[in-house]
């Protein structure tokens, strides 16, 4: 049965600009490179342009914006036969890449698990409803042939309307962690499916944290990419912390521009990043910033 041997890695996306992002498209771009279809779920707007798109094996699909990533995987999910693939990706655009993502994927041959993903976690938020909490972060996981014919499933014991229907945006957000971001996993877990991540967060918080339990794609970044990880929260660069005041304004610049792919021309995306944060960034850590440090 040759369909069975399809891999497919749908993309989250949204914005609220009338274009798709230079991070997003260098990151669907790399994506192509290893799922014989990429489909890029974004919410419906004008654009300003033609979306480029550099290889035939990437698509476009329009989606309300609904449940977050959970709805908008969900409606690409209803839309195909899933029978017909061997693996499936749910990928979201809160990383910036900026190296190859060759390194996950050998690393991934040789995992025999249902699914697997970048970064696991056992952080447990205070509306959980699991007792037991770990669950591979959903901003990059992917699901074999044992998990994919388990999706339906999953799907079929979420009141998915009521996600949608909810317009409480925090309400929203806790359901989608909940259900979503730690359910999905747990689910399979008990399902009796494997798992494995590419960074194992325990014994990062062990070596740097005391063991003390943190998201480290936040808390550990800089350690993260030194180790070799190409990926950056795009919250890191948005949303400012009280450490990050004593950092330089380039800290986060000078990361990527050290550990980035030698034949990426990389200074445009900076550019564009750095426009993000000045439209989303922390407004009250602007302004601190700028009292302690600039001249009255």
């Amino acid at each position: 049965m040759k369909g069975i041997q399809k891999s497919l890695c749908v993309f989250i996306h949204y914005s609220q600009y009338p274009y798709i992002p230079k991070y997003v498209r260098i990151y669907v771009d790399e994506l192509s490179k290893y799922f014989d279809e990429v489909v890029l779920a974004t919410n419906q707007r004008t654009f300003e342009t033609d979306i480029p798109l550099k290889t035939g094996n990437i698509s476009i699909f329009f989606v309300k914006n609904e449940g977050y990533d959970l709805g908008m995987f969900y409606k690409v999910f209803q839309s195909i036969d899933p029978k017909e693939y061997r693996q499936i990706a749910c990928v979201n655009d809160s990383n910036i890449l900026f190296n190859q993502l060759l390194p996950i994927f050998n690393w991934s041959m040789k995992q025999q698990t249902d699914f697997w993903g970048v970064i696991d976690s056992n952080q447990k938020p205070q509306f959980s409803t699991h007792l037991n909490n770990y669950h591979i972060q959903s901003h990059f996981i992917v699901f074999n042939k044992n998990a994919i014919l388990k999706l339906p499933v999953f799907f079929d014991s979420l009141n998915i309307q009521e996600i949608f229907n909810e317009k409480d945006s925090k309400k929203v957000r806790q359901l989608v962690i909940d259900k979503w971001e730690i359910g999905l996993s747990q689910f399979l877990i008990n399902e009796g499916l494997s798992c494995a991540s590419y960074i194992d967060s325990n014994s990062y918080c062990a070596l740097y944290l005391s063991g003390k339990s943190a998201n480290v794609s936040l808390k550990l970044y800089p350690e993260l990419i030194r180790s070799g990880l190409p990926l950056l929260k795009v919250k890191v660069i948005t949303k400012g912390k009280w450490k990050d005041l004593f950092h330089t304004k380039s800290y986060w610049k000078n990361l990527i521009r050290k550990y980035k792919n030698p034949g990426w021309e990389i200074e445009p995306l900076i550019e564009e990043l750095n426009q993000i944060k000045k439209e989303m960034g922390n407004q009250p850590l602007n302004k601190l910033r700028r009292k302690l440090f600039e001249k009255k």
